[in-house]
C-alpha cells in the first residue's frame, strides 16, 4: 500500500485516497549546437528539475478504501489545504511511503517542491466526490548573491551572504516496534517529551501509532 502526504511547514494531511499513477518526468538542459564542418553537437549538462503529475481523490463519503488518520475529512477540507499552500507561496513537500503486498517497504521520497498547478473535476454520477489533477515542481533553494560599488572606484564588491531561510519542521518516520516514548528519546534526548509529541500531532492515545506515520518533531 501507498501513502501520500503533502506538508508545507507544520501542516500536512494524507491523502485519503492513493492515486492510481503519478508521472514522474525529469527535465532536459541539454543543448544542441552547430559546428563549422562537423555538424551538430550535443551538450550534456545537468538534468532539470523534475516534475511530478497525478490525479487524486477526494471523497465524499467514506468508502471503504479510504485511508483516514484523524477521522474522516469532506473533500473541502483538502480543497482548502491546496488553496492555502499555494496562496502561502512556498514550497511543499510530497511524500510518499512505498509499501508492498507482502508487508516489505520499498524506497520512500521526500522531496520538495513547488504546487505548480490544479485542476478540480466533478463528474457526473459521483455525486459529492471531486477529482483534483495536481501538478508540482522540484524546487532548489537558491542563494542571491549581491554586489555594491567598492569605495573610489569603478569595481564592484561582494556584500555579505544573506541569512539562509528557515529550515521546515523535522519529521520523523514511525518504524516497526517504535514507540512515542523510544522516539521522544531518539529524536529530542528525553523520552519524558512523548506526551508533547502526542498533542503535537494529535495522537490522543500514544500507543496508537503505526509504521509508515510521520511525526512532527
Amino acid at each position: 500500500m501507498y501513502r501520500f502526504y503533502l506538508k508545507q511547514g507544520e501542516t500536512q494531511f494524507l491523502f485519503p485516497v492513493t492515486p492510481s499513477q503519478v508521472q514522474t518526468k525529469v527535465g532536459n538542459c541539454n543543448e544542441t549546437v552547430q559546428i563549422l564542418q562537423m555538424g551538430q553537437a550535443n551538450l550534456l549538462k545537468n538534468a532539470g528539475l523534475e516534475e511530478v503529475r497525478f490525479r487524486a481523490l477526494f471523497p465524499g463519503r467514506q468508502y471503504h478504501f479510504v485511508q483516514v488518520e484523524e477521522g474522516f475529512r469532506e473533500p473541502s477540507y483538502f480543497l482548502e489545504r491546496l488553496k492555502d499552500y499555494k496562496k502561502a507561496q512556498k514550497p511543499v513537500q510530497l511524500i510518499i511511503f512505498r509499501r508492498l503486498a507482502d508487508g516489505s517497504q520499498i524506497f520512500c521520497s521526500n522531496v520538495e517542491m513547488g504546487l505548480e498547478e490544479y485542476t478540480i473535476v466533478e463528474q457526473g454520477g459521483e455525486q459529492g466526490d471531486f477529482w483534483v489533477e495536481i501538478s508540482l515542481k522540484e524546487y532548489r533553494k537558491m542563494q542571491s548573491i549581491a554586489y555594491r560599488p567598492a569605495s573610489g572606484g569603478n569595481t564592484l564588491e561582494k556584500q555579505p551572504a544573506q541569512r539562509p531561510a528557515k529550515e521546515m519542521a523535522k519529521t520523523y518516520v514511525v518504524k516497526k516496534g517504535d514507540n512515542l516514548w523510544n522516539i521522544a528519546k531518539k529524536e529530542l534526548g528525553d523520552g519524558s517529551k512523548f506526551g508533547e509529541l502526542a498533542k503535537k500531532n494529535g495522537i490522543s492515545n500514544p500507543s496508537l501509532i503505526y509504521p509508515g506515520q510521520v511525526i512532527k518533531l
